[in-house]
């Protein structure tokens, strides 16, 4: 999932053994989110799902679970969510996994056919068959889940192996989906880290933590979707991941203090967002609403 995954279980002494088994159990569930939804690996579920656009294509449970979850939150959010930017991420050189162009010019992008074509609230035409767990994709319609598939498999993990316990906390990627807490009683603690420290050394955040806010709380997910750290070149301008539905473009955040060298107009500098915190019911919803709040921008 090429990110850092955390389970922290709240378990009686009897319930050791039980509580370690079940943290076991999630990360091998992580492991088949990745080997089945990664956009990275040909042989994946998703992989053979965009080569099948334009027909029919039977689903395992996994995939036709995230699937819906994708398109009910683009519906949700009236498309400001939309998982079919696969095209124009690839077109911006995000075609290969992060840690091969991170920070760096990545040149000419291994798909690249010229401007990859913007097609507006395509999601709206993708079909989907609960009967018999088909899923028809438009042509050339094809997705990429990273923007959801986190929080919907920590939100998975959470009720299929961790409420037998006393409390849970997990994280993919900064992704969060709690209950109960780390003791009866109490609130999970979360540090909402600040992002103008975020490209400091280990040793630097060990003397004074890096954070902007505390929040506790004990339900529900949260997120805190930024591009601080996840950016690179393409032709001398930074990219990011974060792409406007509206545009297929980035959307317009604050990196660091060299933004307006970017991809960002200088005038837009004062006023541009460089993370957003959401809370929801489920890590999925905010994972969407973060992303939402970061596209509507500063107030």
């Amino acid at each position: 999932m090429a990110t850092d995954v955390s389970v922290q279980i709240s378990a009686s002494p009897e319930q050791t053994r039980a509580a370690a088994a079940a943290a076991d159990a999630c990360m091998t569930w992580f492991a088949e989110v990745d080997a089945r939804l990664s956009r990275f690996r040909e042989e994946s579920d998703l992989s053979h799902l965009n080569r099948s656009a334009g027909h029919w294509f039977v689903a395992s449970p996994l995939l036709f679970a995230a699937v819906t979850v994708a398109v009910q939150s683009a519906e949700a959010s009236s498309g400001r969510f939309d998982p079919t930017l696969l095209g124009q991420i690839q077109a911006l050189g995000y075609d290969r996994d992060f840690a091969e162009i991170a920070q760096r010019e990545v040149g000419s992008a291994r798909y690249d056919t010229g401007p990859a074509p913007l097609l507006p609230e395509s999601w709206r035409d993708i079909q989907l068959d609960p009967a018999g767990r088909r899923i028809r994709l438009p042509e050339p319609v094809r997705l990429d889940l990273g923007g959801i598939a986190k929080g919907w498999a920590a939100d998975v993990a959470l009720h299929r192996f961790c409420l037998p316990f006393g409390g849970a906390l997990i994280n993919v990627g900064g992704d969060l989906r709690a209950y109960g807490g780390p003791a009866p009683g109490e609130s999970w603690s979360v540090g909402i880290r600040d992002p103008r420290r975020e490209l400091e050394t280990t040793a630097e955040m060990a003397s004074q933590p890096n954070y902007v806010a505390t929040l506790t709380f004990s339900r529900g997910g949260l997120a805190t979707p930024g591009a601080v750290r996840r950016w690179w070149l393409r032709d001398g301008r930074r990219q990011h991941h974060l792409l406007d539905p509206r545009t297929g473009r980035p959307a317009p955040l604050w990196i660091d203090d060299d933004t307006p060298r970017g991809a960002t107009d200088s005038n837009l500098a004062p006023t541009l967002l460089a993370t957003a915190t959401a809370l929801a019911p489920t890590a999925a919803r905010a994972e969407v609403a973060a992303k939402v709040a970061l596209l509507r921008g500063f107030p």
